[in-house]
């Protein structure tokens, strides 16, 4: 995605938190592969030594001087796939106004001060937002959650107002090995209408407590406050030092505004970046706040003077420690930007799109019931969406783009009924998706890497799909009253001692091995999944596929029906591991597509899974031996060590999708390689009359 931000600053973070927030966003957003740009007005007060940024390594950043200097930029405006205008932004209104008219992709406001925007707009005051531009603005980005985001909606006339809390780069900040220097502290500018709370959480009750020791950091702090003498001031303290002033407290105070806490759910940066440095907080009470961190566990609350005195004589450092865990769980930069993305990503869907433009969603507005197919772009997945929509079904294919392709869609791009959403479960499921949680029928969870060498580029990914991603979809599918469906893997069997394999044989499978990523994710996906069926929270089906091949495998996923046909095609050596004895049983994928959803319509109880998969056995080099007959020149092999963990023998028992499934495969091995190396052969003509890889078109 290429995304543009005009705000109010990046380039420094003097006197505002606008810029922190920004560099910790932005940055993790880069980080999911996007691109960004950066503009922002130049003005002397964050100029010269305000300007602590100066060429970020995460995203562009220019500058310009007045509005006509932003006509320099109209065509990248034009366009990008999002233009995020921030509040606060000098000519803001003129600014809204000129992103409006000029971008064609999605137009989204982010107010970092939603309750002041509110009552600024009431009171008449538009300076960097006006009613009208609200309707305007695709999505309109909130630090207030929570009630605020449906007034947003429903008074001012906002297509979807989302929340997106502030962020913190925890890299930047995070515990500190310093002394502990202060019992409570407080960081904050003066404002009038904290400072009652202030003065009573933290400076009465450092007059009861002679012997702690406090401090107050921030800037503009009245002449006549009478500090305690065990108050220490800090005038100007820059972000750079934040985090060892955390660090140096036993407790730190959040006070938040008037305005903010009336609104509720409107936590500020501070909290974040407290709960980052492992820093137990003391707050105020606000609506909204038990939905950030759990009170008494990962945060301290306090009505009165008497509270915070009773707070400070605790130990409350696993208050702390608990509060940082909740943060990395759900609110810090990592988690923001994949709701940036989600939110865009949202937008985006609902916008009408050209058919030229590959990446954009393809949606449909029918109410009809859906059916998600998560990994739905890739080779399975792909399949799958095409069967159910020839069965007239309304299909959403979530996919990551990983290791799969939107290229497997380009057939089904127009087709109605159909509508492609990109997102990963291992981060969040993209809001387009929860908003309709309610019309899921049937969720297909597809997602994840099929083949050794892709699933063990990133083991981590691989494991946090099937345990993480599984996990959330099921919480999907329960919410929804939907049925899910897993997709298991042979693999769960391991280098099996049974043959052939039953569903109840348990496998004989490393858990640290090469491979571990992948079978024992599955199989930890399986217990989930059998989990949430045993305690009736949903109705579930576990398929266990068995080798699969057709049409849309990639050229280097590394199975070995790809391998030889690439390779016999291009005239190069077969590739056998080992001698070639070992044996698998291959399924041909429009078989396996078809059990599927047997499967998925069955009237089975869901706690037994089902085998699916082509119980003809042969030898790898039997198979390699196949593929070489379909090319007129002969062909050499080549010999390679097996790889870890490699299975010596596999083949399905599917005498229990035959009984309970009425299910066996139909088409042969002779006919499915014959299908699978013409298509072969038309990608591969494809890809030597076009400049561009196929990988491209997920660009």
């Amino acid at each position: 995605m290429k995304l543009i931000v005009l705000g109010l600053s990046l380039g420094s973070s003097w006197g505002n938190g606008h810029a922190t927030t920004f560099r910790a966003l932005l940055r993790a957003f880069a980080a999911r592969g996007h691109e960004v740009l950066f503009l922002e007005r130049e003005v002397p007060w964050y100029a010269g030594a305000h300007r602590d940024l100066v060429d970020p390594d995460f995203c562009r950043l220019e500058y310009y001087q007045t509005l006509a200097d932003l006509d320099a930029w109209r065509e990248a405006i034009a366009e990008a796939d999002a233009v995020v205008v921030g509040s606060y932004v000098p000519d803001g209104v003129e600014i809204g106004q000129f992103v409006q008219g000029t971008a064609k992709g999605v137009k989204a406001f982010y107010d970092i001060d939603t309750p002041v925007t509110l009552a600024k707009l009431a009171r008449g005051e538009f300076d960097y937002l006006t009613p009208a531009l609200i309707p305007g603005y695709d999505v309109y980005l909130s630090f207030t959650g929570g009630p605020t985001l449906t007034r947003i909606e429903r008074e001012l006339g906002s297509p979807a107002a989302r929340a997106l809390y502030c962020s913190v780069d925890t890299d930047a900040y995070r515990p500190l090995d310093v002394s502990k220097r202060w019992d409570l502290t407080y960081l904050g500018t003066y404002s009038p209408d904290r400072q009652p709370t202030l003065e009573k959480l933290l400076l009465e009750p450092a007059r009861h407590c002679p012997e702690k020791r406090f401090a107050v950091a921030g800037p503009q702090y009245p002449d006549d406050i009478d500090w305690p003498a065990n108050v220490e001031r800090i005038e100007h303290l820059p972000p750079a030092e934040h985090p060892g002033f955390y660090s140096a407290s036993r407790m730190t105070l959040n006070v938040t505004r008037a305005d903010m806490i009336a609104a509720g759910w409107s936590p500020s940066v501070r909290l974040f970046e407290a709960a980052a440095c492992g820093t137990p907080i003391l707050s105020d009470r606000w609506d909204g706040i038990e939905s950030l961190f759990v009170p008494g566990d990962e945060i301290l609350l306090a009505d009165t003077t008497e509270h915070a005195i009773t707070a400070l004589h605790r130990d409350s450092q696993a208050i702390g420690t608990a509060a940082r865990r909740r943060l990395f769980e759900g609110h810090d930069a990592a988690h923001r930007a994949a709701e940036l993305e989600a939110h865009l990503e949202e937008a985006r869907a609902r916008s009408p799109r050209t058919r030229h433009d590959r990446n954009a969603p393809m949606m449909n507005s029918d109410a009809k019931s859906l059916i998600l197919v998560a990994g739905g772009a890739g080779f399975i997945g792909s399949h799958l969406c095409a069967a159910l929509l020839d069965r007239g079904e309304q299909v959403v294919c979530l996919d990551n783009l990983q290791t799969s392709n939107l290229d497997n869609l380009r057939d089904l791009e127009g087709r109605a009924g159909f509508e492609f959403v990109r997102g990963d479960i291992v981060d969040q499921l993209p809001a387009t998706i929860l908003d309709r949680t309610h019309r899921f029928k049937q969720i297909y969870n597809c997602a994840c890497a099929a083949s050794p060498p892709q699933y063990q580029v990133d083991p981590e990914h691989t494991m946090l799909t099937n345990v993480v991603g599984t996990d959330r979809l099921l919480r999907l599918a329960a919410e929804a009253g939907a049925r899910f469906l897993l997709t298991s893997t042979s693999e769960v069997y391991g280098d099996p001692e049974m043959h052939p394999q039953r569903e109840e044989y348990r496998g004989w499978v490393s858990c640290t091995g090469p491979r571990a990523c992948y079978d024992e994710g599955k199989r930890a996906a399986e217990a989930l999944t059998y989990d949430f069926c045993r305690t009736g929270r949903a109705e579930v089906r576990v398929a266990r596929i068995f080798n699969t091949y057709g049409p849309h495998m990639q050229f280097d996923d590394g199975r070995v029906v790809s391998n030889l046909i690439v390779q016999a095609l291009a005239g190069k050596p077969l590739t056998l591991y080992g001698d070639g004895s070992q044996t698998r049983s291959f399924c041909y994928v429009s078989d396996l597509v078809r059990g599927l959803m047997l499967l998925m319509n069955s009237d089975i109880t869901g706690m037994e899974p089902i085998n699916l998969g082509n119980p003809h056995e042969i030898t790898v080099g039997e198979l390699a031996t196949q593929v070489a007959g379909f090319v007129d020149e002969a062909v050499a092999i080549e010999y390679h060590p097996l790889p870890v963990d490699d299975p010596r023998r596999r083949k399905p028992d599917i005498s229990r999708a035959h009984a309970l499934l009425g299910w066996e495969p139909r088409v042969s091995l002779a006919e499915g390689l014959a299908r699978t190396c013409a298509w072969f052969a038309q990608a591969m003509d494809t890809r030597l009359t076009q400049p561009r890889p196929l990988e491209a078109a997920a660009e």
